[in-house]
């Protein structure tokens, strides 16, 4: 048997982590809770954030700021932010 086989047979298996994924900054939680709950979607030919104007989507959005707020912050400024971001958005992509 190989060195690499035998190290292959003995190391631990590793579990797949299956929490929340894990966000650097405000926007970037923000922007992903936001695409998680439907109310943000990718253009699929060039990748710009596209509004969905679902109102339903950002009802949740909202609700997932204030049950699980991003670590270290407030769920108003969390939401806030999410704000910040559905006012930069369009319906369309621009270069489509």
């Amino acid at each position: 048997m190989t060195i690499a086989r035998q190290r292959k047979l003995t190391s631990p298996r590793r579990v797949p982590h299956r929490g929340r994924r894990a966000f650097r900054t405000l926007h970037g939680w923000a922007l992903g809770t936001l695409i998680d709950q439907g109310a943000v979607v990718e253009c699929g030919h060039h990748g710009h954030r596209l509004d969905r104007a679902d109102p339903d989507a950002w009802n949740r959005a909202r609700e997932e700021a204030w049950r699980n707020p991003f670590p270290g912050a407030t769920p108003e400024v969390c939401i806030a932010e999410m704000e910040a971001i559905r006012h930069g958005l369009g319906d369309s992509c621009p270069e489509c």
